[in-house]
C-alpha cells in the first residue's frame, strides 16, 4: 500500500447518482468531508464537492432537496491508481484545479480520496522531519569531536 493510499479517506464516501444535493451535504457534513464520490450502482460517475454546492446550487439558485447529485456533479472526473506517489498526485491536482481525488484500484473500483490538504499535511511534516535530520547531522561532532 503507498502512502497516497493510507493517508486517503478509506473507504470512500459515496453516494448514489439518485441522491439528492441535500442527502449529499448531509453525508459530508456528517462525515467532516469536502466531497463526495458518485456512482451509479458500483461504477464511479462523478465527484460533488464544495464548489459544486457554492457554483451550481446557491448561485444558481436550485433546491437541494429537489435537485440530483447527478445534476449537479463533477464528471468525468480526474483520478490516480493507488500506485501513484503523493507528488504526482499533488501536481494533477494542481493541474486541473482540484482538492479532492479518488484513487482507484485495478478494476477501476474507488478504493480512497486524497485531499490537497491531505497531501500538503503530509509534505509538511516530511520536510520537518528532513530538517531535523540534517540539524541532527549538522550538529554532530563525531566521536573524537
Amino acid at each position: 500500500m503507498t502512502k497516497l493510499l493510507r493517508n486517503s479517506s478509506r473507504p470512500a464516501v459515496t453516494v448514489q447518482e439518485t441522491a439528492t444535493v441535500e442527502a449529499a451535504v448531509k453525508t459530508m457534513v456528517k462525515e467532516r468531508i469536502g466531497a463526495v464520490v458518485v456512482l451509479k450502482g458500483k461504477k464511479m460517475t462523478g465527484i460533488f464537492s464544495e464548489r459544486d454546492i457554492l457554483d451550481k446550487i446557491i448561485l444558481a439558485k436550485r433546491d437541494p432537496a429537489r435537485t440530483p447529485v447527478s445534476a449537479v456533479m463533477t464528471s468525468p472526473v480526474q483520478y490516480v491508481s493507488g500506485s501513484v506517489e503523493e507528488a504526482q498526485a499533488a501536481s494533477t491536482m494542481a493541474e486541473h484545479h482540484i482538492r479532492h481525488l479518488p484513487i482507484l484500484d485495478e478494476k477501476k473500483k474507488v478504493v480512497g480520496v486524497v485531499s490537497l490538504r491531505g497531501v500538503m499535511e503530509e509534505r509538511i511534516a516530511d520536510l520537518e522531519h528532513e530538517v531535523q535530520v540534517l540539524e541532527a547531522y549538522l550538529n554532530y561532532d563525531g566521536a573524537t569531536g
